[in-house]
């Protein structure tokens, strides 16, 4: 989910790159824009001897022409494998995401990155530009190392204190964006999925977490993955970095002895955290080191990519749009349909198709975040709209606590019980089909922002993670929601969940204040749908 401009005021991203470097690099001047030739290239595959390949090929299957695959569920898999994808580099990374947040992670993140440029890999980095506020600096420095290019989608021409402002008042086409979420290494394997770059993504706080998911690819979708980047990189969307916040005065050379020594002291004090040591022993990095990593082949997926140009054109014009093709797989449906999505404001034709599956006799499961565990109110109040029609559909509604897992972090001896909000996206259909990629179930999703979403045809795939999901489809870790009578207030919906065993159900939105709630209210009122 883009985090709205309605919202902009509170949730404004931050940006980039090693925080220990900006005082290294102290002294470089901003200088003003200046036009820069963007030149037009595709991603560099490796050939001959490819490190990654030695670690990354084992199938259950014959791999041929097809793809395989690879679930990152938990946060430090996830990492780990971003990791040793970019360590392993031999000879490119294409690097593209919607944040990239100045935390833990994103400093961790660029030194990993930093480091394989000085080993020589040439680094391409596309991110959107809703979160650069604040942070041109900080970019022209990213961008002194000759092996790293920046670019930044549909950005803000003006850089000043008024750049909100500008935001706000062309919000039809700044307040489009670039959702897209893709790691490729040598244009032999990619990540993709719902995770951005920052601490929240990958359990790096223990106040807060997002449940999130990524697959790491081998094979036949690879090189699409890598077009869908190319035909981003050279969009008429995307500018070179210098040409939007303009050149450092200073060069490579007044930083590159202190680099490895600074890049070096970065990775040693990940490497002492919490997270630092989950990395280095996870499950990923235990397989890949006993070369016991096996991939699951799928002979047939579908790789879908919205248009660039989609942030250009009317909101209307499907031509540019992908959520048509996730429309036609689930209309496909023979059985039953999962959707799990963060933010899930269904539209009309959606809600046209859900209301002929269940016609059909066919089960549907929607898994969202509540009011509680959400980290975009707005989107709750565009959804609870649908409540009424959605069970009176007969469509199963569960909603995440914000406690869930409580067990596990006692467990894990967590002095605090993080905050647990949902991030990911997929749709599970028939036991046979597994979507995924950064496309939520909202407006935004489908007509302002541009995604990715692969379809994976995989009975064993799909199996593994609807297993998964019932496990957490349980009530301690969510609530189940009904339509029923309220005390004193007629008819509504209803909260049904298990508290230290015992069935507990709530009439209102849980482990929300009143003026959380009222706030809610008041905002599903607004004509603000369509941009949620």
């Amino acid at each position: 989910m883009t985090r709205i401009v309605s919202n902009m005021p509170s949730i404004l991203l931050k940006y980039l790159y090693l925080i220990g470097l900006v005082s290294l690099l102290a002294g470089c001047s901003s200088s003003t824009p200046v036009p820069a030739t963007k030149k037009p290239s595709v991603t560099q595959v490796a050939k001959g001897n490819i490190p990654l390949k030695r670690y990354l090929h084992k199938t259950d299957g014959n791999l041929a022409k097809h793809s395989a695959f690879y679930s990152l569920p938990m946060p430090a898999d996830a990492l780990a494998a971003r990791f040793f994808l970019i360590d392993n580099a031999k000879r490119s990374l294409d690097v593209q995401y919607y944040i990239y947040d100045d935390d833990s992670i994103g400093r961790v993140f660029t030194a990993h990155l930093l480091l394989a440029a000085q080993r020589g890999v040439k680094i391409r980095m596309l991110l959107d530009d809703l979160g650069t506020t604040g942070k041109d600096s900080i970019l022209q420095k990213l961008v002194l190392h000759p092996n790293v290019e920046l670019r930044l989608f549909n950005p803000n021409k003006l850089r000043t204190s008024f750049r909100n402002l500008a935001l706000l008042f062309n919000v039809d086409t700044l307040g489009k964006r670039m959702h897209n979420k893709s790691l490729i290494a040598d244009g032999y394997t990619a990540i993709m999925g719902g995770r951005n770059i920052g601490d929240v993504y990958f359990a790096a706080r223990t106040e807060a977490i997002f449940l999130d998911y990524d697959i790491l690819c081998i094979g036949a979708v690879v090189p699409e993955i890598s077009h869908a980047f190319d035909i981003y990189w050279n969009s008429e969307q995307v500018l070179p970095s210098s040409e939007v916040v303009g050149t450092s005065g200073s060069s490579y050379k007044d930083f590159e002895q202190k680099l490895s020594p600074a890049l070096d002291k970065e990775l040693k004090r990940f490497k002492q955290t919490r997270l630092g040591r989950a990395v280095s022993k996870s499950v990923f990095m235990e397989k890949v080191k006993g070369r016991k990593l096996q991939f699951t082949v799928a002979k047939e997926v579908d790789f879908y990519y919205d248009t660039p140009s989609k942030v250009a054109s009317d909101e209307n014009n499907i031509s540019t749009h992908i959520a048509a093709q996730l429309r036609k797989n689930i209309k496909g449906a023979k059985s039953s349909v999962t959707i799990i999505s963060p933010y899930f404001i269904p539209s009309d034709e959606m809600m046209k198709r859900m209301k002929q599956l269940r016609k059909k006799g066919i089960e549907i499961d929607i898994v969202t975040n509540s009011l509680a565990s959400t980290d975009v109110s707005p989107v709750y109040a565009g959804y609870q709209k649908y409540i009424k029609r959605l069970l009176g559909m007969g469509i199963n509604l569960y909603e995440l606590k914000t406690n869930s897992f409580a067990e596990v972090s006692r467990k894990k001896h967590l002095k605090k019980i993080p905050k647990l909000s949902l991030h990911t996206k997929m749709t599970l259909i028939d036991q046979k089909r597994l979507a995924i990629g950064s496309a939520n179930m909202d407006p935004r999703s489908s007509k302002l922002n541009t995604e990715l979403l692969m379809v994976i045809t995989s009975k064993k795939l799909t199996t593994k993670e609807q297993s998964i999901l019932d496990k957490v489809l349980n009530l301690n870790n969510v609530y189940k929601l009904s339509w029923g009578a309220r005390p004193n207030a007629g008819f509504g919906p209803i909260w049904t969940t298990l508290e230290n065993g015992k069935k507990t159900i709530y009439h209102e939105r849980p482990q929300t204040s009143f003026f959380k709630r009222l706030g809610t209210d008041i905002m599903s009122l607004l004509p603000i749908e369509g941009y949620l």
